[in-house]
């Protein structure tokens, strides 16, 4: 499968869950043949003003090519501004996640 210039082989992907699709799970899971990792989601406001914690959350390596990232936020400059932040980290894929109805999610 293609994602514009992006070959994903083989055709699996690992999809974002919250506090489990960081760099060891990822790992793990590219070893035992997953085509395409993805990031837990990370909050765009605590990457533009700077979260260590949140930052922490971009850590990836070589070996996890290609990475999507995903980001959640209400605010559409700050989605910008963490867009841009995303795209200097070296993800491949920019994943905008509008939809999650979890209540925590819906108040930032």
């Amino acid at each position: 499968m293609n994602i514009k210039n992006l070959t994903i082989d083989p055709v699996t992907v690992l999809a974002p869950l919250a506090g489990i699709t960081n760099l060891p799970f990822r790992r793990i899971v590219k070893a035992a043949g997953c085509g395409l990792v993805c990031s837990e989601m990370i909050s765009a406001t605590g990457l533009v003003y700077g979260s260590v914690k949140t930052r922490a959350m971009l850590a990836s390596i070589p070996a996890e090519k290609p990475l999507s990232v995903q980001i959640f936020g209400a605010d559409p400059d700050i989605m910008t501004e963490a867009a841009k932040i995303v795209e200097a980290s070296g993800a491949d894929i920019l994943d905008v996640n509008c939809g999650c109805a979890v209540k925590k999610i819906l108040k930032s």
